[in-house]
């Protein structure tokens, strides 16, 4: 049959053929004709029918087990023997029905004639067709379960476990059995008293044909700790001794079938069993003595099902290396076994790579703001080290807990699980537990030497602030040029009160100031300055952070009309607290952030009918979810797949707009989203007193080159622009983007202009290089943790929220961030993590102030801990010497 051919590894020992050399070798799975059946049909090679004690001893019960995968064992007190007839009955059943499979006889003798009584066993076994005797000497569960535990009222024979560590009981019972029978004669040997060894020497000299061990030690099972005196396994009171199983046992069971095989050589045959559950077992197996394997705990807990792909394997295995049977690697780790005093060792030491698997909230955040860590150090409840994690990553640190669109979020793998980590939430409450306590950012406390150079940033919005900040750390001396009478640029004038407060915004100018940053405020670029008059007013280098402030135009007929706004004009009027009239309906058009603002915006100064209307899904909409939700609680209605034709005017203002239906087609643009296609004959009017354009912003910035898309032309890595000397990030790079974005192009640039003023002796540094976590192998590693949500934030009802600016969102309780923060899964490599440093007996790892890992290797001793432990493969061992030690 075709299942014969795929288990076909033919082995032939003692004179017995087997068709592979891997055989079940559990008694609860060999005790039936049904077992056997299925034994044959999912391939192995033999079945050890056990375990049959005559006459029955004082330990026949019914199995109860204990299974801990978590530890990888299986545990059992009591087992359930043969008796002698139904063993019989079963091997004459089996070999009718089951002839593919090979059928050993495990016997116990527990009468009072000794070897004699053995022999008879035996023969009456072989009698009944039995292919192999096997004397069971290793099971720890009867005479050696009661000699251990203290407790043999019943004063019953010594078995099992209790003979095998006898080298003279072994031996006569050996040779008596071996005089009886002509069929081959195994003996299964316990390593309870570590003589094993010593033991299978005796049992080969009289006469075995072969020698194993069961590597089952018996021990105390898991303690229920509520209550300890009582069993943990269903249906058993008391606890007591139990026989332990599973794969932990493995390295036990390779050690016992190499100490046989080193004392008695290569020409005997030994069985190896304990801990097989893979293929890869087996083979380690024969690597180490054992001729044939035999498989327990896999086929309990487990079934028979597995076995194909075991065999599989093992073949595969053996055919890619060249081996034709498993007998040709066998003893391969015999002689290599090396004794620890002449172990060959070299020098070297740990080493972390470069590039790092980092959480995806840290690869996902543009700034690189170690997330991951200050989460985790609030879990611990150590807000003062969140805190200077958070700031290692300033300035608008305190701006981003609040307006920061958190890309983290959206990455966090906790999203696959349940929902993301609030970590905009959480950075809130660490800088507002800061500002309570009065900590300061150390950050601030490591700057560079103080410098003659110069260096001027051209407006004071986020990337500006954020240039000069990390310039002024640097030792520069910074001035910033901003066109409008306040500094904070889009934060001041983009982002309506009820979400930043000016106050924000004047603290962080206030940090500026104390670093030595100037601030002149009423200076446009082009008009009241230029590259060369500051240039020539001795800056040496010059940052452009200008941003996008001129409002995209509509393009349909009756724009230039009263009532239609410019968001960017629009918002920056609200926030000067000018007079805008809107009327009670008012079309907002657009899908960002500005159209959502600005609709929220509408409804606080009194319009009832605030409609956004966007061309493409809420799928594609580059607002967030979160601002979508709260704009439409606030009663703002947003239509999707519709866009604007034209302005209807009555009147010399607004009366309505004319809108057409879109669908999105195949196709995508630059923007990688699916292109908007109108539909012809969909055209409708929606009745609007006035009309805010939130399409899109240009930028105005003479002097230097722009691209094709209308913003300056800087290099992606370094924020270089077509002038020497002079760079540019932010919306006037980017278009308008994120705050967080225009943070981080403005510490980028500040770099570039360190290394460009100061050479090789630079004060700033890029980011390091990140890679991305492997998000299945994290959610795989906390699979087993229950799901757990987002808390309910108590936000005011938005009839109430639409008649203020005052800002409204609530921060987290301590408790709320405590909580929030222990559902973390630590994806990846740094602060949060920290298993290397926590492990180190050397004290070799530190991390910086931003929370990334570093080693000192001169420390390191090679121990290879850490890299075993490290749950992200950022570590490796590295070799110095080529001479050993």
């Amino acid at each position: 049959m075709q299942k014969k051919i795929e288990f076909d590894l033919p082995v032939t020992l003692a004179g017995v053929r087997f068709r592979n050399p891997f055989y079940v070798s559990s008694g609860p799975t060999t005790m039936t004709i049904e077992q056997l059946h299925a034994i044959r049909d999912n391939g192995f090679g033999g079945a050890s029918l056990k375990l049959t004690v005559y006459p029955l001893p004082y330990i026949n019960r019914v199995p109860r087990y204990g299974y801990y995968p978590d530890l990888n064992f299986l545990a059992f007190t009591a087992e359930k023997r043969l008796l002698l007839d139904e063993l019989l009955k079963l091997i004459d059943k089996g070999k009718k029905e089951t002839p593919e499979i090979v059928l050993f006889a495990n016997i116990t003798y527990a009468g009072d004639d000794g070897p004699e009584g053995w022999a008879k066993m035996a023969k009456k076994c072989e009698s009944a067709g039995a292919d192999i005797i096997e004397l069971n000497m290793c099971c720890p569960n009867m005479s050696f379960n009661v000699e251990v535990s203290g407790k043999d009222s019943g004063g019953g024979p010594k078995t099992g476990a209790s003979m095998g560590k006898n080298i003279s009981v072994a031996e006569q019972v050996v040779r008596a059995v071996r005089a009886a029978i002509k069929v081959p004669l195994f003996v299964k040997l316990t390593p309870e008293g570590g003589q094993i060894a010593n033991v299978s020497k005796a049992a080969f000299a009289a006469g075995a044909n072969a020698v194993g061990g069961t590597a089952n030690r018996l021990g105390i099972p898991p303690i229920n700790l509520d209550n300890p005196t009582r069993s943990m396994y269903f249906l058993q009171k008391e606890i007591g001794m139990a026989c332990m199983n599973g794969p932990w046992l493995k390295p036990l069971g390779l050690r016992d079938v190499y100490e046989m095989r080193k004392l008695n050589g290569p020409g005997v045959i030994i069985t190896g069993v304990g801990g097989v559950t893979t293929w890869q077992d087996g083979i380690e197996m024969a690597m180490v003595g054992a001729d044939l394997v035999g498989m327990c705990t896999a086929t309990i807990v487990s079934g028979f099902g597995y076995f194909p792909e075991f065999i599989k394997g093992a073949k595969k295995y053996l055919k890619e290396k060249g081996y034709k049977s498993l007998r040709d690697v066998r003893d391969i780790l015999v002689p290599a076994i090396t004794s620890a005093p002449n172990l060959t060792l070299y020098d070297g030491h740990a080493r972390l790579r470069d590039a790092r698997p980092t959480a995806p909230c840290v690869v996902a955040c543009p700034n690189s703001v170690p997330a991951q860590g200050y989460v985790r150090a609030v879990a611990a409840g150590d807000f003062e080290k969140a805190y200077q994690l958070v700031m290692s990553r300033s300035p608008l640190q305190s701006i981003c807990g609040k307006v920061c669109d958190h890309p983290c979020e959206k990455e966090c793998t906790r999203g696959a699980k349940d929902e993301p980590i609030m970590i905009r939430e959480i950075k809130r409450f660490v800088i507002d537990t800061a500002g309570k306590n009065g900590w300061k950012p150390a950050i601030l406390g490591r700057r560079g030497i103080r410098k003659s150079s110069k260096v001027a940033v051209i407006g004071a919005g986020p990337a500006g602030i954020a240039c000069a900040y990390d310039l002024a750390r640097a030792g520069y001396r910074v001035k910033i040029f901003e066109a409008s009478r306040k500094t904070g640029g889009m934060l001041r004038y983009g982002i309506p009160a009820f979400r930043l407060s000016g106050r924000d915004i004047d603290n962080e100018i206030a940090v500026l100031k104390k670093l030595g940053v100037s601030v002149e405020c009423g200076k446009a670029m082009g008009k009241d300055i230029t590259l060369s008059s500051l240039k020539k007013a001795g800056f040496k280098a010059v940052f452009i952070g200008v941003g996008a402030q001129a409002g995209w135009k509509l393009n349909i007929p009756g724009e230039d009309v009263r009532g239609n706004y410019s968001a960017i004009d629009f918002l920056r009027r609200a926030r000067d607290g000018q007079s805008v009239k809107l009327g009670n309906s008012v079309a907002v058009i657009g899908g960002g952030f500005t159209a959502i603002d600005s609709a929220r915006t509408a409804r606080r100064l009194g319009a009832k009918d605030v409609y956004v209307l966007y061309r493409r899904t809420k799928d594609e909409m580059p607002a967030t979810q979160e601002e979508v939700w709260e704009a439409e609680e606030e009663g703002v209605k947003v239509m999707y797949l519709v866009a604007p034709r034209g302005i209807i005017i009555r009147a010399g203002g607004v009366s309505g707009i004319k809108m057409q239906n879109y669908v999105l087609s195949s196709s995508k643009d630059k923007s990688g989203r699916r292109s908007p296609m109108e539909v012809p004959g969909t055209e409708f009017t929606l009745k609007v007193d006035s009309v805010i354009s939130a399409i899109g912003q240009g930028v105005v910035a003479p002097e230097v080159r722009l691209n094709d898309r209308g913003t300056i032309s800087a290099d992606e890595n370094t924020g270089a622009t077509s002038v020497r000397g002079v760079y540019a990030g932010g919306d006037c790079v980017l278009g308008p983007k994120n705050v967080i974005s225009a943070i981080a192009q403005g510490k980028r640039a500040a770099v570039s202009i360190d290394r460009y003023l100061s050479g090789k002796k630079a004060f700033l540094e890029y980011d390091p290089p990140e890679l991305d976590v492997d998000k299945d192998a994290v959610l795989a590693r906390h699979g087993k943790e229950p799901r757990s949500y987002r808390p309910e934030l108590d936000k005011p009802a938005p009839s109430r929220r639409v008649k203020t600016f005052d800002e409204y969102a609530p921060v987290l309780s301590t408790e709320q961030a405590v909580k929030e923060a222990q559902r973390c899964l630590a994806c990846g490599c740094g602060e949060g993590c920290l298993i290397c440093m926590k492990i180190c007996k050397m004290f070799a790892y530190k991390t910086t102030d931003s929370g990334r890992v570093e080693l000192d290797e001169d420390k390191c001793v090679a121990c290879g801990m850490c890299l075993q432990r490290c749950p992200n493969k950022a570590i490796e061992i590295v070799q110095t010497t080529a001479k050993s030690i």
